[in-house]
């Protein structure tokens, strides 16, 4: 590996300018009128230099040169997300202990106890980790993975979106987790990132690529509670974070913890969001509709940052940890992202999201703004109610068991184990809604503090979270308005709650962008756009005899029409992906075997041949989603790769 790199050492380069060549002092008294007309030419050309620039341009301050006719940009990135090392991690470390101490019950650790998957019940972790466990990552596997990375992809990849959680998870009582753990942790996996995306040695300018990095909800001491800004959390990552953030974002980040990095100037910007300000396990803010709230805040930056974007018609991805989901964001903030992610389509072409640790697609829906405008005050109220109950008298890590219950309905309960007990998965595909609220009561009056904690977090979670997910599939009309939907895709982690996972997009690198009206979006067109299930085509309203329907009155509108989204020869559109993984039983059976055989990642599947998806385009989503219902070896095949091939799709009955 290369040589480390202090973070708190680094400094940005200044905005690059062309250097002049200095002309030595003539010694002769004579000039000739040529002579002259040089000279005056050249004071021009200074004065032109120092000319502001025109309303509304945006200054060079990237830390990343780019020059599109000398471009060597390979069109892909990476999304690495949920490494979660833990230093207390051991090899054959029981499970029972989060792989932190050997149990004097059971000293019976054979190869076949570390080859099944980890349970929480039995079983020991291995050399790289325990799949399907409640485990986190040796650091002999996030090593490994950046090992991996360096040999395999550093030379293909443009920028890096690497979305939070680097330190581990609080789930043993026996060696709480400290603020001062956490914050090493975090500076001990940036400087990783360092040492592996190293300058580049043929660039001039000796730039590393763009490594755009978010704040997730287990970086932070108490997990998921983070105040307003500036804080100390803040200045943390300020510091440690000092080489990712481009300077004229530096004093945003230092205040809210989001900023925007032109990872392609003036082509592609990243957005890395602070989502937990609109999660809602963080107790210490109230939502995104009071103007005194941090996540109110963040949304009118994000809206401000994005117009910007649209006058220079860039493209843009939306990033972060916790995913835009119903049951994950604050009610209020949850429908404002919707309104946005909708209302700035033209822009944003990927909202790339984690902290969930299956790999999945959902929806985000016109629908929702009708629904939950009237929806959003009581459960706004009940939010708060939860709140109040599950931080009562809490610590990190040891909250009431109320509190714990509750975070069943965030996807990251999905790190947690599951039991023997556990309810099949595909059975709940095409539950009811009379099976969907039995089982909300149950996990609401779930008693966490039996023997059957991980059922509750892992069993619960998921099933309740798949029900929710089916739903959204089932529920898109047959006539689809593509401008009423977005998609969120949410990766696979690096910790092996299944097996670790990393995810290669593969973006357009069309030379010329489409051109895009210069009026604000409200004033465009009504997009025409339709996905019938039969396919993607323009439709108009017809009578029963096959003649247009006179148009009816519009009614006036209280929102803005969403505007068509980018299409995918837009520079920056993400086009396919390919997802890999590591088999982590058969990796730690090789390290016994042969200890001195790296960690390989291999394809798991990539999004254009094993899914038929053409693109990553909202109605090549919407279609699979409806392939997906139809059929239920689609289905299958889905929850295979959702779980990563760990073959607990199944091992829920």
């Amino acid at each position: 590996m290369h040589p480390p790199m202090d973070t708190q050492q680094s400094d940005h380069p200044p905005p690059w300018r062309p250097k002049r060549a200095r002309v030595p002092p003539r010694t002769t008294t004579h000039r000739s009128t040529s002579t002259r007309l040089l000279l005056l030419c050249c004071m021009v050309t200074i004065s032109l230099w120092h000319l502001p620039s025109p309303a509304g341009a945006q200054p060079d301050d990237s830390p990343y040169p780019y020059d599109p006719d000398k471009s060597r940009l390979a069109g892909q990135f990476l999304h690495i997300t949920d490494i979660h090392p833990d230093e207390f991690y051991i090899n054959g470390g029981s499970i029972s202990t989060s792989c932190h101490r050997n149990t004097t019950d059971d000293d019976d650790n054979d190869m076949m106890q570390m080859m099944r998957p980890g349970r929480i019940d039995g079983g020991y972790g291995g050399l790289y980790g325990s799949p399907y466990s409640i485990c986190d990552s040796p650091f002999s596997l996030a090593n490994a993975t950046f090992d991996w990375i360096d040999r395999n992809l550093i030379k293909t990849l443009d920028f890096v979106v690497w979305t939070g959680d680097n330190a581990r998870h609080d789930s043993d009582n026996e060696r709480p987790r400290t603020q001062k753990e956490i914050e090493d942790l975090n500076r001990v996996i940036a400087n990783k990132f360092l040492e592996t995306f190293t300058p580049d040695e043929d660039d001039p300018f000796e730039q590393r690529i763009p490594i755009v990095p978010s704040i997730g909800n287990n970086d932070v001491y108490p997990h998921n509670i983070m105040e307003a800004g500036p804080n100390r959390i803040l200045q943390h990552f300020s510091e440690i974070w000092l080489p990712f953030i481009p300077e004229s974002q530096y004093h945003t980040f230092q205040h809210g913890g989001y900023y925007a990095s032109e990872v392609v100037p003036g082509k592609i910007t990243v957005v890395a969001l602070n989502t937990l300000y609109f999660f809602n396990q963080n107790a210490a803010v109230d939502g995104c509709d009071k103007e005194d709230e941090p996540g109110t805040d963040q949304m009118d930056w994000l809206e401000v940052e994005l117009e910007s974007l649209r006058r220079r018609k860039m493209t843009a991805y939306m990033t972060g940890h916790v995913p835009p989901a119903r049951k994950s964001y604050s009610p209020t903030c949850y429908v404002r992202y919707t309104d946005i992610a909708l209302r700035f389509q033209d822009v944003i072409v990927g909202h790339l999201f984690g902290h969930a640790n299956i790999d999945h697609f959902f929806i985000l829906s016109q629908a929702t703004l009708r629904s939950d405008s009237i929806d959003t005050d009581a459960e706004a109220e009940e939010e708060s109610e939860r709140k109040i109950q599950g931080s009562s008298g809490s610590r990190s890590g040891q909250g009431s068991s109320r509190q714990m219950t509750l975070e069943v309905w965030n996807s990251d309960a999905t790190n947690n184990n599951n039991n023997s007990n556990s309810r099949s998965i595909t059975s709940l595909s095409t539950a009811s809604s009379r099976t969907r609220q039995r089982l909300e009561q149950e996990a609401m009056s779930f008693d966490v503090a039996d023997e059957d904690e991980h059922y509750a977090f892992h069993s619960l979670g998921l099933n309740s979270y798949l029900i929710e997910l089916w739903e959204q599939y089932e529920d898109i009309p047959k006539k689809a308005k593509l401008s009423d939907f977005a998609i969120a895709l949410v990766a696979p982690s690096v910790v092996p709650t299944y097996n670790p996972g990393l995810r290669v997009y593969t973006y357009q690198l069309a030379i010329e962008k489409p051109e895009r009206p210069d009026q604000p979006h409200h004033t465009l067109q009504q997009n025409e756009d339709y996905l019938e299930e039969d396919g993607y085509e323009t439709m108009r309203e017809m009578d029963s005899k096959g003649k247009k329907k006179k148009p009816k009155k519009k009614k006036p509108r209280k929102r803005p029409a969403n505007p068509p989204a980018a299409p995918p020869i837009t520079f920056g559109f993400p086009l396919n992906y390919t997802q890999y993984f590591v088999n982590l039983t058969m990796a730690n059976v090789e390290a016994i075997l042969d200890p001195t055989k790296p960690i390989e990642y291999q394809v798991e599947y990539r999004s254009r041949e094993d899914y038929g998806l053409k693109d990553l385009s909202v109605p090549e989503w919407l279609g699979l989603a409806r392939r997906i219902v139809k059929s239920e070896e689609l289905k299958s095949q889905y929850l295979a790769w959702m779980v990563v091939l760990t073959g607990t799709e199944n091992d829920h009955s």
